[in-house]
């Protein structure tokens, strides 16, 4: 596998499990009538498109803002978070370092790879 090939994948998967980790934290259990509902309408409906990092950069400038984000209701939650320099551009190493983190891994990176 290439190094531009394992760096893309590792950027799709990053970001799959990053959009994922809001909901499996949001979970509550529900009562049984409301699970059956819920199910019920799961079943029916169908399942979002995920969307490539490329997907999301609509001005293919390598970062997403704040508003390209938007279209991410789980990105959304947690750019503020995963912004690490706080320059209102999210990079795909600094999403990189916020999925690391939150999934229990090593301590971020400092955003220039400097530390």
């Amino acid at each position: 596998m290439s190094k531009n090939n394992r760096k893309s994948l590792s950027i799709a998967l990053a970001l799959t499990a990053a959009m994922a980790t809001p909901f499996a934290f949001a979970q509550e259990a529900a009562p049984p009538q409301q699970a059956d509902q819920a199910e019920a309408a799961t079943m029916n409906s169908a399942q979002p498109a995920k969307k490539s990092w490329a997907d999301i950069d609509l001005n293919q400038d390598g970062a997403i803002s704040k508003d390209e984000a938007a279209s991410v209701p789980s990105l959304s939650q947690v750019f503020d978070l995963a912004d690490s320099d706080a320059d209102g551009n999210l990079t795909a190493d600094e999403y990189k370092n916020y999925v690391a983190n939150a999934q229990g891994g090593t301590e971020p990176e400092p955003a220039g790879g400097e530390q």
